[in-house]
């Protein structure tokens, strides 16, 4: 190995652990971009798994639902944070609202109060307003769009339901009586009720079983209603034909 000579015509070899440092860090980056879209494959089903199987059974009383609430919530930062975000600004970003979540989760165990109620609310809504801004950017991205990605868009719609479930229990929580007799803010299984409510809309199905009354939780229920129709009329049926076109090239 060739060195280089100091000004005393000492030689000074070159250190070897740098470059492999270097070389290790370019395996993980290589790593990390391969299994990004596979990744959000993986999100979709946890997701999946977390809203239509264990959130019911949560209100069920089959398992705690904080419990629930705080280690699936884990899961979905780890699958999301170590393999998603493409830049360390959104995986910053991310850990910082995550933190935020589970900070917010301690304080409404230690002090359970209306104001602890809230900034479970309002912490919920920034964490998911950030990670479905981190995958939303590798969706959207550019570069070829694969089943992966149609599939990640699907997380993104499933994430536009839990918003608006959030959005509307803020409604309920200022306005009691914001959907009549059928839902209270004290009832431990209303964030379930509130969630089949926000699907139902999003997918204008619309049972009637539970009616908003208050104004903001109708104009709320009439903007779900009309993004839950063009996203995957729109976006959704772009990316499925842009992935069915590059199978045929």
């Amino acid at each position: 190995m060739v060195g280089f000579r100091d000004g005393a015509d000492n030689e000074i070899q070159p250190t070897e652990k740098p470059m492999m440092r270097a070389d290790s860090s370019g395996r993980f980056a290589r790593w990390r971009a391969w299994a990004r879209e596979p990744a959000l494959t993986a999100l979709l089903v946890l997701e999946l798994l977390v809203i239509f199987v264990l959130i019911p059974l949560s209100g069920l009383s089959v398992f705690a639902a904080r419990s629930i609430q705080v280690h699936l919530a884990s899961l979905v930062v780890v699958a999301a944070v170590a393999l998603i975000a493409p830049h360390r600004a959104a995986l910053i970003v991310t850990l910082l609202a995550a933190a935020a979540g589970w900070v917010a989760e301690a304080f409404r165990y230690v002090w359970p109060s209306e104001l602890s109620q809230l900034v479970i609310l309002l912490v919920a809504l920034g964490f998911l307003f950030v990670l479905t801004g981190v995958i939303g950017r590798v969706v959207f991205g550019p570069g070829r769009v694969s089943a992966h990605r149609v599939q990640g868009a699907v997380v993104v719609y499933l994430h536009m339901a839990l918003v608006f479930a959030y959005l509307q229990a803020m409604v309920l929580f200022f306005a009691p009586g914001a959907f009549g007799d059928g839902l209270v803010a004290t009832d431990p299984t209303v964030g379930g009720r509130l969630l089949y409510f926000s699907f139902t809309t999003l997918t204008t199905v619309g049972y009637g079983d539970i009616v908003p009354v208050h104004p903001f939780a109708r104009s709320l229920a009439n903007l779900e209603a009309i993004v839950g129709q063009l996203y995957p009329a729109t976006l959704l049926a772009r990316l499925v034909t842009l992935e069915i076109s590059s199978h045929q090239e």
